[in-house]
């Protein structure tokens, strides 16, 4: 297993372009209702994870893998390792088209289970990771989703039945979705209205009916994509604020603090 971590942050610190992102830290940040989209699987290799669903903190150390079976929210805090001083961890996303594959090789009845998040040990992952490791260390994407998409069907062996469950993004999420591909557009609701094909009487109805709103979409789209911009690269907050539509470093870091609990200039 020790090998394993080692082959996984050799890939945290590679240059070349991954179907996962690398996450680092140098101080314990706490982040208040963060939105994971899809089926997520995080590695902490340096440091630890820890993530309250509902009441209690599970950490997440080295050795484990935290599963996110399906879209939730929930709150997650970082932590830097003692001895090195700095956390870093690797996250994937699973694609619907890899769940897709492990229900029909499963072919067992859709669940509506949404399931528990949980770490696993990767002790006991150990032959499909290894192999997803050496299929992205050679630029092989298909079998790196091969790979990924055995992990699932191992995880599901295990009693992970949520990752099973069919996606039926709400309509927050599509529109969500719509603005993360591009943050910095200045999104009216008549464009939003008009790519949907809803009128805006219906549109508010159906985000009432969900507990939001456009506005409160929007802005959640775009400081989560400052988040992960913060979190995965060297930007400058300012450069981050412009990225996902701020013109105003103010007012981008007041809706981010509002959000998550703390400035954007805390994770530098």
């Amino acid at each position: 297993m020790q090998h394993l971590l080692q082959q996984l942050l050799q890939l945290a610190h590679s240059q070349s372009p991954l179907p996962c992102v690398c996450l680092r830290a140098v101080k314990t940040h706490q982040v208040k209702r963060f939105e994971a989209e899809v089926a997520t699987f995080s590695f902490p290799l340096q440091g630890t994870f820890s993530y309250r669903e509902n009441d209690d903190w599970v950490t997440v150390n080295p050795g484990e893998m935290l599963v996110v079976p399906n879209a939730r929210s929930l709150d997650i805090e970082y932590a830097p390792c003692k001895v090195s001083g700095e956390f870093i961890a690797l996250s994937l996303s699973l694609a619907e088209e890899q769940l897709e594959a492990a229900r029909l090789l499963l072919a067992a009845p859709a669940s509506n289970d949404t399931g528990r998040v949980v770490a696993v040990s990767i002790g006991e992952l150990l032959a499909p990771l290894n192999r997803w490791i050496q299929a992205m260390t050679a630029g092989i994407r298909p079998l790196s989703l091969h790979a990924m998409v055995e992990v699932v069907l191992k995880l599901y062996a295990m009693g992970c039945h949520g990752l099973m469950r069919p996606r039926d993004p709400g309509l927050a999420m599509r529109i969500r979705r719509m603005v993360s591909k591009d943050p910095a557009h200045l999104w009216h609701a008549a464009e939003i209205e008009q790519q949907l094909g809803l009128s805006g009487a219906t549109l508010r109805r159906r985000l009432a009916a969900e507990s939001t709103s456009l506005r409160t979409i929007i802005i959640e789209a775009r400081v989560a994509e400052a988040l992960r911009l913060l979190m995965t690269s060297e930007l400058p907050v300012k450069t981050v604020a412009g990225r996902v539509g701020y013109s105003s470093v103010a007012s981008f870091s007041k809706q981010f603090s509002d959000r998550y609990g703390i400035e954007p200039s805390g994770f530098r």
